[in-house]
């Protein structure tokens, strides 16, 4: 049987290792932390690590595979997610006879308080019996203490594409921001296509500015489009009612 009392070991921000029980745990102490794994490097390496500076929370995480690193691409850009951590912790503990020793992907904290747990798995590893065994405990110990527990096995590539195209315009406080503003405005005005507002550009205003500003609205979810399809020209992109400005 699982237990809430699993021993869980993380990093806190002053780099210190803390050992604390699953059932005392607190995401927010967690999350502010540094990963208690890094991942190697080496010659022939299947997977390929790296870093990802992230808009949520303006730091830099570790990734251990390009799988990952889409996850992070999907929550930087979820305007639910207040803070992200990866590799957060080290969680050893039982079921049943079975002993299990974990270092999970990463983790999420929600706007709202909630808190979400993810597994990076390839598909091609969901039916390995060990693979199983060790997210269906993680699984148990997250809804004992409440939280979201998701595998992750891949997401639409137009999907991350768009995101990653998107990014230009993820880092607003180093725009414009009059540009940035007169981009709001015209997405305010009603639906409009890509094309119409980049016609819409402001005399004087560069080309590049002014794209990176539009894609800074979309980014804050001032206004969105379908991601699930390519964006071109003739995308349309719809004002987000009650959109903080």
């Amino acid at each position: 049987m699982v237990t809430n009392d699993a021993t869980l070991q993380y990093c806190n921000v002053a780099g210190q290792i803390v050992t604390t029980t699953w059932a005392n745990a607190r995401a927010s102490r967690i999350i502010e932390g540094f990963p208690v794994r890094f991942p190697p490097s080496f010659r022939g390496q299947q997977n390929y690590p790296g870093l990802f500076w992230a808009a949520t929370g303006k730091r830099t995480l570790v990734y251990e595979s390009l799988l990952e690193l889409d996850r992070l691409w999907l929550a930087d850009f979820d305007s639910t997610v207040a803070a992200i951590a990866t590799q957060p912790f080290h969680i050893t503990g039982s079921d049943g006879a079975t002993q299990h020793a974990h270092v999970p992907n990463i983790l999420l904290l929600h706007t709202d308080g909630q808190v979400t747990l993810v597994d990076v798995h390839s598909a091609g590893r969901l039916n390995k019996t060990q693979v199983r065994s060790q997210m269906e405990w993680t699984r148990k110990l997250c809804q004992a203490k409440a939280w979201g527990y998701e595998v992750f096995s891949g997401a639409d590539a137009t999907v991350v594409r768009n995101i990653r195209a998107l990014s230009v315009g993820r880092r607003a406080e180093r725009l414009d921001a009059d540009v940035v503003n007169q981009a709001r405005e015209v997405l305010d005005q009603g639906p409009v296509t890509i094309g119409e507002i980049l016609a819409a550009k402001p005399t004087g205003s560069d080309e590049a500015e002014w794209r990176a500003a539009v894609a800074a609205c979309l980014w804050s979810g001032q206004a969105t489009a379908d991601l699930s399809l390519p964006l071109d020209r003739n995308s349309i992109l719809t004002p987000t009612i009650g959109a903080a400005a």
